[in-house]
């Protein structure tokens, strides 16, 4: 019985052949805490951009299929502000501390790698950093 949980699934389009790639196939159930991802979001971005941006694009990236962790989310939802151009001269110094706190979260296993990597790619954004 337990084997029909746990078989692998065919991807159905290009972000299911994502998520199997991040995730592993069959990918976990979405578990992420929505307020603490959001907390954490907000730490990451020194609470530079305003709370209830940071908590809108908090539920709206978790309505998505990514079964993110509480950590996946908190980093992807802080990687949509720091990647936006208008927020860089504010969010450059942000950057810096938050790519510390990245690089524990990545040690104790609690972000996908590939995350990390996208995170690790705000250099071109960040020249200084």
């Amino acid at each position: 019985m337990l084997g029909l949980f746990s078989k692998r699934q065919k991807p159905k389009n290009a972000l299911d052949e994502v998520i199997f790639s991040m995730y592993g196939n069959p990918p976990p159930e979405k578990r992420a805490h929505v307020g603490r991802a959001t907390a954490l979001a907000r730490e990451l971005l020194m609470d530079i951009i305003d709370a209830r941006d940071v908590q809108r694009q908090s539920i709206t990236l978790n309505k998505s299929p990514i079964p993110y962790s509480t950590h996946d989310l908190a980093l992807s939802v802080s990687l949509s502000f720091f990647k936006r151009p208008e927020y860089i001269p504010q969010l450059a110094m942000a950057q810096l501390f938050a790519k510390i706190q990245v690089m524990d979260w990545q040690k104790s296993g609690l972000v996908v790698p590939e995350l990390v990597q996208s995170f690790n790619a705000l250099n071109k954004h960040y020249p200084a950093a």
